[in-house]
């Protein structure tokens, strides 16, 4: 059984980019660090966002990655199936689970409530490439 199970999933293709901002660290938008370079998780997250399937692949992220990749998957879909971020961000606005963030030079946490509160309020700037299928 273990064998079948272990093919299965050797069959299923690896996607390196959805798998990197799975396990994100730092949620993070704009130039950040001293150098104000775009984060690794910005990039990954407008490549997912110019998919044909970025809705799909960011419900995905939201039930298989922690919880900055959350974050990510919320603003992608407030986007792309505002009726969905609706449904998944209410789990997320009642909660003290912490977010790590990077806004410019400063690292820290903020609650995931507060988060979702920025998200709704669109402070999140919209990808530079649109997808194909965008509602």
């Amino acid at each position: 059984m273990l064998l079948i199970v272990a093919g299965a999933q050797a069959s299923e293709p690896r996607d390196p980019t959805f798998e990197r901002l799975a396990k994100v660290d730092v949620f993070a938008f704009g130039g950040t660090g001293f150098a104000r370079v775009i984060s690794q998780g910005e990039k990954d997250y407008e490549a997912i966002f110019s998919r044909q399937s970025a809705a799909a692949d960011f419900e995905r992220l939201y039930a298989t990655g922690n919880i900055q990749a959350k974050a990510y998957s919320l603003v992608g879909l407030r986007l792309l199936n505002p009726d969905k971020y609706r449904e998944l961000s209410v789990l997320l606005r009642g909660s003290q689970t912490e977010v790590q963030t990077m806004h410019g030079c400063i690292m820290g946490h903020e609650f995931a409530r507060a988060v979702v509160e920025q998200i709704d309020a669109g402070r999140y700037p919209l990808p530079k490439q649109k997808p194909t299928n965008a509602m």
